[in-house]
């Protein structure tokens, strides 16, 4: 999806504060994913943060579950267009810039393609 407005972008963004009482009293709150993927039932969830910034814990689980569910979660550490580091959830962060993220989600493209599972290593 390229962002042809950023203005309505902006102002079109929902506010999830509301759901936070719906959780049975824990600390649960809807998160946002930056992007998502599906090729041939094969999920690549796309997730950005700024350079330095840990994911939460909260995250981490749910990339573990995700996971689990033999999907690819990539985290990319840098400035919007300006990827510094990225990590396929499971492996080791690495230096990462863009020509570094398309070699990865092309990977796991032919991998899904194939219907056969990403692996960061192959």
């Amino acid at each position: 999806m390229t962002i042809k407005n950023k203005d309505v972008y902006v102002a079109n963004l929902w506010d999830w504060g509301f759901l936070d009482s719906c959780f049975g009293g824990t600390r649960i709150r809807v998160t946002d994913l930056d992007g998502l993927v599906e090729r041939r039932g094969h999920f690549l969830y796309l997730e950005a943060k700024s350079p330095g910034k840990e994911v939460p814990i909260g995250q981490q689980i749910m990339f573990d579950h995700i996971v689990a569910a033999g999907n690819t979660v990539l985290v990319i550490w840098g400035q919007p267009n300006d990827p510094q580091a990225a990590q396929v959830w499971g492996s080791e962060v690495v230096i990462a810039d863009t020509a570094k993220i398309q070699q990865i989600v092309a990977r796991w493209y032919q991998c899904a393609e194939s219907d056969r599972p990403f692996d960061v290593n192959a």
